[in-house]
């Protein structure tokens, strides 16, 4: 009788597509799912848009070779859909690639340093009284303009939030810093509150 081999049908060139994959997008999934409380500094924002965009590029042009070499071959579903489908897919995939290296070059990769080397500060913000949606555990939120609200949250407990004013106030917080960013620490119970 013969033994089935365990083999995954991956050829060599879809195993190096996915050791470069694989790393950033696990670094993206505590952005995606935890909290969103670190802030980089706008040079850190910046060179990591530049670079997940460059990344992005050229491993959609290596990619796109392999397929058109013969050397990446798509799964036999792929062959079933319509053109439409693979027109979003083909646009689709660049996308979530460079979202997710951008989390993790952005976000992830200086939480970890901040973790690592900072110092406790206190920080003055202008901000508003937000209602978010989504998760429950962040509905009562504080805003600022100059704070993107797509990757980062300030969260108050909710009797906390009820209390605030309606207006514009000076709120300080608690942060640990570094020279790439910062991660808000006093987002319940120690928030410094209005001033």
């Amino acid at each position: 009788m013969k033994k089935a081999s365990l083999t995954s049908g991956m050829n060599r060139h879809q195993k190096i597509l996915c050791v470069i994959l694989l790393p950033p997008i696990i670094l993206a999934v505590p952005q995606i799912f935890g909290p969103k409380n670190f802030c980089p500094n706008p040079e850190v924002a910046t060179i990591a848009l530049y670079l997940s965009a460059s990344m992005t590029f050229a491993v959609s042009l290596w990619a796109g070779y392999l397929l058109h070499t013969g050397k990446l071959t798509p799964a036999p579903q792929w062959y079933s859909l319509g053109r439409t489908k693979r027109c979003l897919v083909f646009i689709g995939c660049p996308f979530l690639l460079w979202l997710m290296l951008h989390l993790s070059f952005g976000y992830t990769i200086p939480r970890i340093w901040t973790m690592l080397d900072s110092e406790t500060r206190t920080v003055k913000y202008e901000v508003t009284k937000y209602r978010g949606g989504g998760r429950y555990s962040c509905s009562y939120q504080l805003e600022n303009d100059h704070l993107d609200r797509l990757y980062f949250e300030i969260c108050v407990p909710r009797n906390f939030w009820y209390r605030l004013p309606d207006r514009r106030f000076i709120a300080t917080f608690k942060v640990e810093q570094s020279s790439l960013g910062m991660t808000f620490e006093g987002t319940r119970d120690d928030w410094a509150g209005p001033r």
